[in-house]
């Protein structure tokens, strides 16, 4: 069965010069969505210098995405879309080694899903990015999951708790 990714009820947009990324606590309740006044809950901050109308389309908790034996499978929280742009987001709150790996693989998964239904080749622009709200600038010892998603995906890993438009 098709994945509609651009599936409106999962949508939300902001034109704001700056604006933030949630992803509430777990259990996962409601998708991961864009928050423009209370940036203590932001995971991501998103600069938008030139007020371009950005689309935030939650996936995770929001668009199915099953394995071939019918369980749910492990996804990204959203994708930012506007122009002819798609940025990849995992939202994560978390220290420790293995957040990188879990935000890397849950991209991964949702860009080869993505690829099934689109043609990525239509798009400008297209990376992913793991956001960590613990670990905001956190670039040393990225070398190796930064390469094996450019392998799987064909895609730039950024790791970068903020993104710029």
């Amino acid at each position: 069965m098709p994945i509609d990714f651009f599936d409106n009820k999962c949508k939300s947009s902001s034109n704001k010069t700056e604006f933030g990324l949630c992803d509430d606590p777990p259990p996962p309740t409601r998708p991961a969505y864009i928050d423009e006044t209370d940036d203590s809950k932001w995971i991501g901050v998103v600069k938008n210098k030139d007020n371009k109308e950005v689309d935030f389309i939650a996936i995770d908790a929001c668009i199915e995405i099953k394995r071939a034996d019918g369980k749910d499978s492990r996804r990204c929280d959203g994708v930012l879309s506007f122009d002819k742009s798609l940025i990849f987001v995992e939202l994560k709150s978390r220290e420790g080694g293995q957040w990188l790996k879990s935000g890397r693989e849950q991209l991964t998964i949702t860009i080869e899903k993505f690829k099934l239904e689109y043609n990525i080749n239509q798009y400008d622009d297209v990376y992913g990015n793991v956001c960590n709200s613990l670990r905001p600038q956190s670039h040393f010892g990225h070398a190796t999951n930064i390469q094996q998603f450019y392998d799987e995906t064909g895609l730039v890993l950024k790791t970068d708790r903020t993104i710029e438009i």
